[in-house]
This record gives C-alpha cells, structure tokens and sequence, in this order.
C-alpha cells in the first residue's frame, strides 16, 4: 500500500510539474518587442579619436519606408535608454504626442574637454566637439540612416553649456534645443559664452528655433541670465519655454524635463483621431499635417503605421469607404510597403469587392514573399 501511495504521490507530482510547465509555457508566449538598437564606432579627425555612438531606431525602421527627424543625447550613457522608452511611448499611433524619431546618444570619454570652450587657449576641446558633430557625425547619420532635416539637441548640466556653444557657433545645425540644469556660469570662460549668446540672438533674428530650459532644486544664477536673455533678446521666431522643478534634484531632473521638452517641441503634434468613433477624412488629417510641416520647416508626411491604424479604426466603427481612402492614400506615400497593399486587401475583402482584393494580396505578395497571411487570404478568396 505505501509503494502504491509512493507511486501515486510521484505521479502527482510529475502532473503538477507538467502542468505548471506549460502553463509557464503559455504565458511566455509574447515575445518582448525588439530594442531597436545597434552601436558603431567612428573615428573623428576632429577630436582625434574613436567615439562609440549608439542608436535607436523606431519600432517599424526597419519595415516602413519613412523618414524621422534626429534627438541627439549628449551624456548618452546616462540619457540613452530613459530617452528611448520614453519617445517610443509618446510617438505610439494611440499616444501620438511628438513625432517618431531615430535617436543618436554619444557616450563620454573626456566630458570636461569636449563641453567646456576654453578661449584663451589654442587647444579648445568643446570647438573640436562641435566639429566632430557637426562635420562627421550628423553626415554620417543623415547618409546611413534615413533622416529628416530636424534635429533635437538634449543637453544636461555642463552639457548646456556646450549646447549654448553649439547654438552660438553652429547656428543651423539644431532646430531645437531641451537644455536641463545648465551650468552657463563660474568662470571667465561660461560668462564669455553667455555674452556671446547675448549677441547671437540679437543677430539672429530670422531663425526659428525651439528651446526648453529647466532647472531642479538648486541654484537658479545661471538659468535667470539665460532666461533673462531670451526675454530681452530672442526674436519671435525663438518659442521657448522655462520650468522649474523644485521636487527634483540636479540628477533626477533630466527624466521629467526630457518628457515636458519634447511636449513643448511637439505641443502641436498629437490629434484626437483615435479617441472617437466618428467618421475620420484623410483630407482632415492631410491638413492637420500641413499645418505642422509649416511649423517645423520640412515636409512632414503622415507615417505609414499611423495611416495603418487610422485606416483600420475606420473599419472596425464600420466606416468602410473611409477606410479604403486611408489605404489608398497610404499606397500613394509608401509604394514600395508590402503591408498597405496587404491592408487595402483586406479593406476590399470586407466590402466584399474580391477580385480587388485579390490584386491587392498579390501586389504585397510580390514585394514579399514572405507574407504568408496574403498568400492565405487569396486562397480564401479564390475559394469563394
């Protein structure tokens, strides 16, 4: 009897385990979204050394067609991974706040030489910095990577410094600036750049730029003569904005400053699309872009995930004629995309036109073979 219970009390044990197993099995099924990363090394003649640049990329880069502007992170090591959850987050089709975008994050090696313009001497480590941005890195992301003419400086503590410096003596080279804590005084060197800023926007009338200056709980000397100079000095064209954040310290600041800088930047960007059940024209949203290519300088073309996903919301609320408008359209900006065509089938399919359907299945088939949901659904169809 206590071998029986044994074996019984054993294979219990095995069913148990077994059970757990596959459950375990079962709720690892979704796999985690890819990072999006990847990491090079480029040689600058400018500072005379390697520097390794690390990159994220949105989610679809490597299936669209599309075009992004650049956020390049000074500090990268400390800013890179914060900063890249977080404009993933805000750029998703149903968050839609601020535009997608590649991110470029530039690690430290020595940070006291590359962020600080010194101007008595011949040796100026932060004008070989700009250089090396300016002259090697940005040509290289703008001829490997597909970018749009928008960049986006992110700039923390004695990074702001150089920022300024940056904008003073690159003044085309950032359309836009987030500048947090910045350490502009101390010595005869900052107070220079300051007085150089001073004179830059006076002269500088015609740019139109976008800055956001923060501070934490600490000493606010050098971000009043900064604001104090944008108030006196920035023309109308310079939309900036200032917040302080007294529940913060100098290190933990950089993570709300990050997400209320690219707000401001994109305070512009997001429409209610997605939150209403209402017929959506693509006319409205062609003309809602419109708006913002005037804005940001560029032509800025609506992604082919957010026509996707606006063209599907459209079919789920029963909007079928809509939804093929957002299909063609979406063709019409990303011809060479196997996954419009699959969707304008699929669009075709449920309003019951198949043969139209069916050209559309082929037609992505034929960019990918690969697409094995468009090769059953023209089974499906012909079938019929």
């Amino acid at each position: 009897m206590r071998k029986q219970i044994e074996r019984f009390s054993v294979c219990i044990c095995v069913l148990f385990f077994i059970l757990f197993s596959e459950n375990a099995v079962a709720q690892t099924i979704d796999s985690i979204p890819p990072a999006n990363q990847q990491q090079f090394l480029i040689h600058s003649k400018a500072i005379n050394e390697d520097r390794t640049i690390w990159i994220h990329t949105p989610p679809e880069y490597n299936t669209s067609t599309d075009t992004y502007p650049v956020l390049y992170l000074l500090d990268g090591g400390s800013h890179f991974k914060y900063v890249s959850e977080m404009v993933d987050f805000l750029s998703d089709f149903e968050t839609n706040f601020i535009s997608k975008m590649i991110i470029v994050a530039i690690p430290n090696t020595e940070r006291g030489r590359d962020f600080t313009p010194i101007f008595d001497s011949k040796e100026n480590g932060a004008d070989n910095f700009l250089h090396f941005i300016k002259d090697e890195l940005v040509p290289y992301i703008d001829k490997n990577y597909r970018t749009q003419p928008y960049r986006i400086l992110e700039a923390h503590s004695l990074g702001g410094l150089f920022g300024i410096y940056a904008n003073e003596n690159a003044p085309e080279l950032f359309q836009a600036s987030i500048f947090i804590s910045p350490a502009l005084t101390g010595d005869k060197n900052r107070d220079k750049v300051m007085e150089e800023y001073a004179l830059y926007l006076k002269k500088n009338k015609q740019l139109s730029r976008k800055i956001f200056v923060s501070i934490a709980n600490e000493d606010k000397q050098a971000v009043d003569l900064l604001t104090k100079q944008l108030k006196m000095f920035a023309s109308k064209s310079f939309q900036w904005n200032y917040k302080e954040y007294k529940e913060e310290n100098h290190f933990s600041v950089p993570y709300k400053s990050m997400y209320d800088g690219l707000r401001f930047i994109y305070k512009n960007w997001h429409t209610e699309a997605f939150l209403n059940s209402n017929k959506i024209l693509y006319k409205d949203i062609e003309e809602h872009f419109k708006k913002l290519s005037n804005e940001f300088g560029y032509n800025i073309n609506p992604t082919e995930d957010f026509i996707n996903q606006l063209g599907y919301q459209q079919l789920r609320f029963k909007h079928i004629d809509e939804a093929i408008e957002f299909f063609k359209q979406n063709i019409k900006l990303h011809p060479n995309s196997f996954n419009v065509y699959d969707s304008m089938g699929e669009a075709y399919m449920i309003n019951g036109q198949k043969s139209l359907a069916i050209e559309n299945y082929e037609k992505s088939i034929a960019i990918n073979r690969q697409n094995e949901n468009g090769k059953e659904m023209i089974k499906k169809l012909k079938n019929e």
